[in-house]
């Protein structure tokens, strides 16, 4: 396992501290008078999701966690759990909607997502850039006193809302770009 001081330290970092492995989200480092400086590192664990803020000594060493990414294939949803399968192993794991976190409002069968996995556990999925839904409630585009052009509100497959120009009807297949949770385009 590779080891950094917190000085080196990174937003984005994945370290471990007491055999779990934690996000960095932010991190300052502030120096007092013949002291050495202190390094508050706010951090996000991986397996709850809690949010802890803590100080540290800023050459005081820490472990970067050893993270895996898996190919893998979203198969269905039944209730508040999503299954997978990995792409090699062909072995199938399912995650909640709490561990999908906004993740969940792209999920359509057949998805292929890269898994992150530590220690055999899931622990985050990576999306593609834009995923394709159809559009299933949508409201008449009505162009209205607009000085260029409208958007309106949609329901895709997934339950998700979205705002798009006035010509998206219900039906259409749309891109939509998963960074964002915006309208990119329809497909054609």
């Amino acid at each position: 396992m590779a080891s950094i001081s917190f000085r080196e330290i990174k937003k984005g970092n994945v370290i471990m501290l007491e055999g779990e492995p934690y996000e960095v989200l932010d991190r300052s480092f502030r120096a007092k008078q013949q002291r050495e400086a202190m390094a508050t590192v706010s951090m996000r664990n991986l397996l709850s999701g809690k949010v802890l803020e803590k100080n540290f000594q800023s050459s005081a060493i820490v472990d970067l966690a050893q993270l895996n990414e898996k190919r893998a294939q979203f198969l269905y949803r039944d209730g508040n759990e999503y299954s997978f399968m990995d792409q090699e192993t062909y072995d199938q794991f399912t995650l909640t909607r709490e561990q999908l976190k906004d993740a969940a409002n792209y999920m359509k069968e057949e998805l292929e997502v890269r898994i992150v996995m530590f220690e055999e556990t899931p622990i985050d999925v990576v999306l593609p850039s834009e995923v394709s839904l159809k559009v299933v409630d949508c409201p008449p585009g009505v162009k209205g006193d607009t000085a260029q052009g409208g958007s309106k509100v949609v329901t895709l497959e997934t339950g998700m809302k979205i705002s798009t120009p006035l010509f998206v009807k219900e039906n259409d297949m749309v891109f939509v770009k998963t960074k964002s949770g915006q309208f990119d385009r329809r497909e054609s």
